[in-house]
């Protein structure tokens, strides 16, 4: 009998390493380190294991996220990026380190860390298309929403912002002022910010729509802020007044006059 030719042995499949999903980890968030876990998952017919890998490094995302948010502004986003990367490689060792060990024992190839960056970059540019759109849908001021800010709150959504030169001091005599003329009254969320020093020093509110045109609100913000003066260091200062998106909608002066101006 002829001897039947032999079948070719199928070449084995490339597979990430740890050092891949920490590389994805740095270039695309926990969500990327995920994804690369779960190709391996996949790749060994372990769907649910890759379902709970991605999985994962969204929750993941997300409680780093939490904590950035509620981490002062003077702390930049940069310290929590040493812990991904220990937790990215870290847990793909111990959650495949011992297959892919006897993957490269037995000739097995690895895919290159800079795919796995690729990778990582990919995730990072649909996170920022997503977040991007969804902020345009809100229609909020970017300016304002990006522009790095510390906040006492008062409860109740209650909040005063500072930054700018401004203190955490100036910030809660303004707040104490503002409970003192009950503009704060612990029934509704309220929103100030106080920035700079000296004749420098802008208050910004949010009001309703139309609120900067309704010559009775003017006069209530005059007052107001005739009666917050002391508090915050005496007069002058700058009182903007903004829409509920952020938007700047009048300027006024507070000096030894009230003088109020539409948005520049």
């Amino acid at each position: 009998m002829d001897a039947q030719p032999a079948l070719p042995v199928p070449a084995p499949q490339r597979v990430h390493s740890p050092t891949g999903v920490a590389w994805a980890t740095i270039c695309g968030t926990p969500i990327a380190g995920g994804i690369v876990l779960a190709l391996n998952y996949w790749k060994w017919g372990r769907k649910g294991l890759a379902a709970a890998a991605v999985a994962g490094g969204f929750l993941t995302t997300a409680l780093l996220g939490w904590l950035g948010w509620i981490v002062p502004a003077s702390v930049p986003a940069l310290v929590f990026l040493p812990g991904q990367i220990v937790l990215g490689y870290f847990a793909a060792r111990w959650l495949q380190g011992g297959r892919f060990d006897a993957h490269r024992a037995t000739g097995g190839t690895r895919v290159s860390p800079g795919t796995d960056a690729l990778i990582g970059l990919g995730v990072t540019a649909v996170l920022i298309g997503v977040v991007a759109f969804g902020f345009l849908g809100t229609g909020l001021n970017p300016g304002a929403v990006l522009d790095p800010q510390d906040s006492v709150d008062f409860g109740n959504g209650q909040l005063v912002f500072y930054s700018d030169g401004a203190t955490r001091d100036d910030a809660q005599n303004l707040g104490e002022a503002l409970f003192n003329a009950r503009y704060f009254d612990d029934l509704a969320p309220a929103e100030v910010s106080i920035t700079g020093q000296g004749s420098s020093r802008v208050l910004s509110f949010v009001g309703a729509d139309g609120a900067w045109d309704d010559p009775a609100n003017l006069e209530y913000m005059r007052e107001l802020t005739e009666y917050l003066a002391p508090d915050i260091g005496g007069k002058p200062f700058t009182v903007i007044l903004l829409d509920p998106k952020l938007y700047e909608k009048k300027r006024c002066i507070l000096d030894d006059d009230w003088k109020c101006s539409p948005a520049p």
